[in-house]
């Protein structure tokens, strides 16, 4: 997993080479930032219109640069894989959690194969091969029957309506798949929800149903079906007459979608409906509802480098490989493969014979929401269930320098019980700091990074090193802390000096004035808008051009806890604002951890889990579910430690040959630095049409 971090500043990477007498794209792009500062947002768009025009490639990659560090994404990743030639790797929904699954029944088939041939090379047409099969399933609202759901590109899609069901018979046609197409699911939900006359119940993709009225019997309820504010539908239900069946307390609204005709893609189950002197309502405990837009699955049909070879309608199989698309496995390449699928190769040192090329797939997630990051299935009955960075992508794990060891044991006995006491005890995870580079090495080298709680921490400076030498102490673990890794990125990013630079947990570094002469950086720290810090940083090699900034962190005095490498600075007279010149700073290096410790002393409690041992020499941390007893029963979500549960299915049958399923997972939100977001990019399109091209142009 991994979440892009904010930064909140414009990269600004080297572009075009110019025509004589011809702004580059980079000028242009600087132009486009100084005129958006300015409020002169039709020029500043005939800027960026220019820099486009000269290197779309170039610009495309600048905007995406700018979404990526102003949007959190997660990434969801494989097991990690060496590049072998001769070697074949298969990932499934046991192995990848970026595959749909669903723990309650047990669905999700899909499969994905790489063979590597000519040392690093997925040829084609069969270097990669997806598979995946449909499977019937019940509706969440299981008077409606079952449908067939099949995973498809780590989504989950609808194929058919089982012919026994309700849906079924109230659909034309019932089977997307004979037509070659799927839909995506958007609801399948059971639980009860009330609405009313005034406030309509929120479906997806823009639905809404409202309740236009009830009879004085309060018998009829009239319903119309919205979508984007159009009424595209009306009908009446009848779920509180005497002996009312299936078809009077369901509403459906039925579609063509593609060949496939009056297909229901929206059913609603009420349980009851009242007349009220103010407003009627109405209790719902079924919601079904698929996609009205339909996805092409036909023979031949190209999903980015895979395309599609064969599509079973008999049994609910296609099949998918990289045809005409051949794949070179080289080092530090983020390879886009299919829709939000990817392959990410190590930035890695050393290649050799003994020490191959480390890559995974992954899925990459950028919608808003909840998510869950899986560990692989496990059965409720006595044995263990050892969780490792390797098989589960919750757990702390950097690629490029193979940084991430920390481990969690499950030991079940008594059939369904994680023990609070000795031999064995239920629950331990253990983590050890290990030697991890600094982005920018060759200027800051080494530091003790440690994965603690599935996020990596800061534990120490080494000895020798530059921080360790500008701190007065250089180790939080010897107090018992640790301290959060908020930014390590040697990225170059060029800013003006109307525009801080953005750091983490509300710091900002203010470029004050520019002395040329001197070569001297006059520069501010602030957080939360308050002055903590000024400095002068001389920008020539010989005397040092990095700003720290350090601070007591509990019992550490004085350790650098931000740091940030100047490359160059000028002052540009060309674009201005009100007047003044404004200075365009570049850094090549940030360097930043929490300023909150996290305490890791023994006998610290992280919810149902307590710290036993801690080894500030080893650098390592131990930690049992000491007296916190855990059974594990059907249909559980349970906290174990910070961000990291324990979730059971709710599965209709559980016997000897068929144990209950359970899971660990690590909880992860994506959200967006809207603020960031809007101050530029509204400049570049109001309603989002033209980025969104790009984008999918350029990126995916």
């Amino acid at each position: 997993m991994r979440l892009k971090l904010i930064l909140g500043v414009l990269a600004l990477s080297a572009l075009v080479m110019p025509i004589c007498g011809q702004e580059t794209a980079e000028e242009l792009l600087y132009e486009f930032v100084t005129l958006t500062l300015q409020g002169k947002d039709d020029e500043a768009l005939q800027a960026f219109d220019k820099a486009f025009g000269l290197d779309p490639e170039g610009a495309s990659a600048w905007l995406m640069d700018f979404m990526m560090n102003t949007v959190n994404f997660l990434e969801v990743r494989s097991t990690v894989e060496e590049v072998i030639d001769g070697a074949t790797y298969q990932w499934n929904v046991s192995n990848f959690a970026g595959f749909y699954y669903d723990i309650d029944d047990n669905i999700g088939t899909e499969t994905m194969t790489l063979s590597i041939t000519n040392t690093n090379v997925l040829d084609e047409p069969n270097g990669i091969k997806y598979e995946t099969v449909a499977q019937a399933t019940d509706f969440e609202f299981e008077e409606w029957g079952k449908y067939f759901t099949i995973g498809f590109l780590a989504d989950e899609y609808f194929a058919a309506y089982d012919e026994a069901g309700y849906l079924a018979e109230k659909s034309t046609d019932d089977n997307l798949m004979v037509d070659q197409q799927l839909s995506k699911v958007l609801m399948d939900d059971d639980s009860s929800r009330t609405f009313t006359s005034g406030f309509p119940l929120k479906l997806a993709e823009n639905y809404e149903l409202a309740i236009q009225a009830i009879d004085l019997d309060g018998i009829k309820v009239y319903v119309q079906l919205m979508k984007d504010g159009q009424t595209v539908n009306s009908a009446v239900v009848e779920p509180s007459k005497d002996g009312a069946t299936l078809a009077d307390k369901t509403y459906t609204y039925k579609k063509n979608l593609g060949d496939t005709e009056e297909l229901v893609i929206v059913a609603v189950h009420f349980k009851n409906a009242f007349r009220g002197a103010d407003q009627d309502l109405a209790t719902v405990d079924g919601i079904w509802q698929v996609s009205d837009t339909c996805t092409d699955v036909e023979e031949g049909t190209e999903y980015d480098k895979m395309t599609i070879q064969a599509v079973n309608t008999a049994c609910m199989k296609i099949t998918m490989n990289n045809e005409g698309e051949k794949i070179s496995l080289t080092k530090n390449r983020d390879i886009h493969l299919i829709e939000n699928i990817r392959i990410r190769t190590a930035d890695q040192e050393v290649i050799t014979a003994e020490v191959p090329l480390r890559f995974y797939i992954y899925k990459g997630i950028y919608d808003p929401g909840f998510y869950e990051i899986r560990s692989p299935v496990g059965e409720v009955k006595n044995g263990q269930l050892l969780l490792n960075p390797q098989n589960f992508a919750g757990l702390y794990y950097d690629i490029d320098d193979r940084i991430g060891n920390e481990t969690l044991t499950l030991t079940i006995t008594d059939d369904n019980t994680l023990s609070d006491i000795s031999d064995p005890i239920g629950v331990v995870y253990r983590t050890e700091g290990e030697l991890a580079d600094f982005d920018l090495d060759q200027e800051w080298g080494q530091f003790y990074a440690i994965g603690f709680l599935t996020e990596e921490y800061f534990a120490s400076y080494v000895p020798g090193t530059y921080f360790y030498k500008d701190s007065i102490d250089s180790n939080l673990m010897v107090n018992g802390y640790l301290s959060k890794v908020l930014i390590n990125d040697n990225q170059e990013v060029t800013f003006p000096s109307l525009t801080p630079l953005k750091l983490a947990e509300g710091y900002e570094l203010v470029i004050q004035s520019l002395d040329v002469g001197r070569n001297w950086i006059d520069v501010k720290l602030m957080k939360n808008g308050e002055i903590v810090d000024s400095a002068v940083v001389k920008l020539s090699p010989a005397s040092g051009h990095t700003y720290t900034y350090k601070k007591d962190l509990g019992n550490t005095k004085d350790i650098v806890i931000i740091a940030v490498n100047f490359k160059k600075a000028v002052i540009s007279s060309k674009y201005t604002f009100e007047g003044n010149d404004l200075i365009w700073t570049t850094v090549d290096g940030i360097w930043q951890i929490s300023d909150t410790i996290t305490d890791v002393e023994e006998d610290t409690e992280y919810d149902k889990m307590t710290i036993q041992s801690v080894d500030a020499g080893a650098k390592t941390i131990v930690m049992d579910n000491e007296f916190n007893k855990i059974a594990l029963t059907k249909n559980r979500d349970m906290l174990l430690m910070d961000n990291i549960r324990i979730k059971t299915a709710d599965q209709d049958e559980i016997t000897t040959e068929n144990p209950l399923r359970f899971y660990i997972y690590k909880e992860e939100t994506i959200d967006i630095d809207f603020w960031n977001l809007w101050s530029v990019l509204h400049v570049l399109d109001p309603q989002g049409k033209v980025i969104k091209k790009q984008i999918n142009d350029v990126w995916w």
